[in-house]
């Protein structure tokens, strides 16, 4: 039997590993990838799981970095949700549900994060 976080381990890592920028462009989508995955733990922790998921929402739509890592975060958590939809598991859950869901989209950003800091360049690194 496998234990939940080392699922998140392992769904994490492709995901993380695809965002390896190889020209300009990509790069820069890295370095901002980056960012958004190394602070989006510490958002949940000080605004709630509704909020950041809300806030990664609303950025998605002109930013491509807040889209993927939202995709990202709901495909670590594929065996949680039904319909893979976050927001919609956020809103209709109560009180027990919520803070369970947020207890793993902590586990499952925070193997988000410790990938990046193992695999993605900061903006302005030459690698």
């Amino acid at each position: 039997m496998q234990i939940r976080t080392h699922q998140y381990a392992e769904d994490a890592f492709p995901l993380v590993k695809s965002m390896i920028g190889t020209n300009a462009e990509t790069k820069k989508l890295e370095a901002k990838y980056r960012t958004l995955a190394l602070n989006f733990p510490t958002m949940i922790m000080q605004s709630g799981l509704a909020q950041a998921i809300g806030f990664l929402l609303a950025k998605s739509k002109d930013n491509l970095e807040h889209k993927i890592i939202l995709d990202h975060i709901e495909k670590i958590l594929k065996g949680v949700l039904v319909k893979s939809d976050l927001h919609n598991a956020v809103l209709k859950s109560n009180i027990q549900e919520y803070q369970l869901l947020t207890r793993q989209a902590l586990d499952a950003t925070a193997w988000l994060k410790r990938y990046t800091q193992a695999l993605l360049s900061k903006e302005g690194d030459n690698q």
